[in-house]
Order: structure tokens, then sequence, then C-alpha cells
């Protein structure tokens, strides 16, 4: 395969996965609603990066947490997009299965240590967050069934 592709494919692998974690970023703030509902979303979103916002924010800088949690799945998703859209055969692709397992793993965790209970605030609020939550949920799922029907794609084909 030539080189142009190759970077042809990284490209446009590295776009979708901006645009995916750009939209799970937004909606995740929703689902926080303000502070009055739930980080799960936005530590599964961003997960392992986020850790370095905890880091930041343990030594005094919170706005680093602040913008970690936004950022960091626009960045993650990008560079999985990336990978996906690059990992051939063999090796490269098993490294893209390990990487997205650990980001599941490092996600799960973060939610057991740092999320609160879901919001048990005012009925609107419940509701709007509720809504965005659900909103997530599906845009995550999509994306996972997507990413991982490509990967298995690449896998049989090889």
């Amino acid at each position: 395969m030539r080189a142009g592709s190759e970077l042809r494919r990284a490209i446009v692998g590295a776009t979708v996965g901006l645009l995916y974690g750009s939209i799970l970023a937004f909606v995740s703030v929703f689902a926080a609603g303000g502070g009055h509902g739930t980080s799960i979303p936005l530590l599964l979103s961003s997960a392992p990066l986020v850790v370095f916002g905890f880091v930041a924010g343990r030594f005094g800088v919170s706005y680093v947490g602040d913008y970690g949690l936004l950022l960091s799945a626009p960045l993650l998703w990008a560079v999985l997009g990336s990978l996906v859209a690059l990992s051939g055969r063999g090796k490269t692709l098993r490294l893209t299965q390990v990487l997205i397992l650990l980001h599941y793993a490092s996600g799960l965790a973060l939610v057991a240590i740092f999320a609160g209970p879901l919001p048990s605030s005012p009925e609107v609020v419940v509701m709007w967050v509720t809504i965005y939550l659900v909103v997530w949920v599906t845009v995550y799922l999509v994306g996972q069934v997507a990413l991982w029907s490509r990967i298995m794609g690449r896998n049989q084909s090889h």
C-alpha cells in the first residue's frame, strides 16, 4: 500500500474520531447538568487521559482538570480513530484492540473511584440529565459498535 493512502486513512480516521469524541464531550457536559447531574459520561469518554487532570487538580491547578474533562475525549478518540484506520494486521491490530480495552478498563476504574451517585435533585434537573444521559449512552454504544465492527472486519480480512 502506498504512503499517501495510509496518510489519508490516518487523517480520515483521526477526523472521525475527533468528531465522535467532540459529540461525546458535548453531550457529557449536558449529562453533568451543571454539577447537578452525573460525571460518569465525562469519565468514560475521556479515560485514561482525565487522570492527568485529577493529578493537576491535586497540585492546585484546577482549571487543567476542568479542561481535561472536556478536551481529552476528542483527543483520545482522534488517536483511537487513527489507530483503527491504520491497524492493518497482526501486531498493530492487536495493539489497537488492547488500547481500546485498556480505555474501557480505565474508564470503569475511574467511574468506580470518582463518580458520585446519580442525581437526586429536583425533578426538572433529573429529567434533563436523564434525557442527555440516554443520548450519551446511545451515541457511545453506536460509536463502539461501529469501532468494533471496523476492527473485526479487518481481523477477518487478514
